[in-house]
């Protein structure tokens, strides 16, 4: 009758067959991460321009579609695309009464074309009276060779009229757009 293998060999091949195991699933876990990774930045990026182009569209309603622009280093800037029509819109934020104020603001080379609320945490009926339709619709035309302000106009910067008893939320919308007007200038916009 045969000996029976010593108990080492055993552990041998039992501490292999776990290695083997440990290693075969390590790479499938590795390859469909990164597998996954390709296809959760793209969803992720179809996801983004699915909530925001029906946005960016109010505001170009000519255009075809929108790229993605490297967006200038200037604080309160969230993203810059350019309609195929030539028109960008920036998305940008400031701080309101409540919280961030973030808008997108469209301009061309004629200036500001719109103002879109993207979202917001300012209080009913008093913040929220300056991002009425037609409070945010007074800044179309607005020129970008200039600024705005709610002070009285001196200098360059044209002056816009605030919203009484929303005067945090008027300054947010005043400054989103004058910090879309900035990225406008630094894309080489007039």
């Amino acid at each position: 009758m045969p000996s029976p293998k010593p108990r080492r060999d055993r552990f041998g091949y039992s501490f292999l067959a776990v290695l083997v195991v440990a290693v075969v699933c390590t790479l499938v876990v590795s390859g469909a991460r990164f597998a996954a990774t390709d296809a959760l930045t793209e969803a992720d990026a179809r996801l983004e321009q699915a909530q925001g182009g029906e946005q960016r569209a109010l505001l170009f309603p000519d255009a075809g579609s929108f790229t993605s622009v490297s967006a200038p280093d200037i604080e309160g800037l969230v993203s810059v695309y350019q309609a195929d029509t030539g028109g960008y819109v920036f998305e940008v934020e400031s701080q309101g009464y409540a919280g961030l104020v973030r808008l997108m603001v469209g301009i061309d080379s004629t200036g500001v074309v719109g103002v879109q609320i993207v979202s917001h945490s300012e209080t009913d009926g008093i913040g929220t009276n300056a991002l009425a339709e037609d409070y945010l619709a007074s800044f179309a035309g607005t020129a970008t060779d200039t600024g705005v302000t709610i002070e009285d106009a001196t200098g360059d910067a044209a002056h816009v009229d605030g919203v009484s008893g929303a005067t945090f939320t008027s300054t947010a919308v005043i400054e989103d757009v004058n910090i879309a007007i900035q990225a406008y200038q630094q894309l080489g916009g007039n």
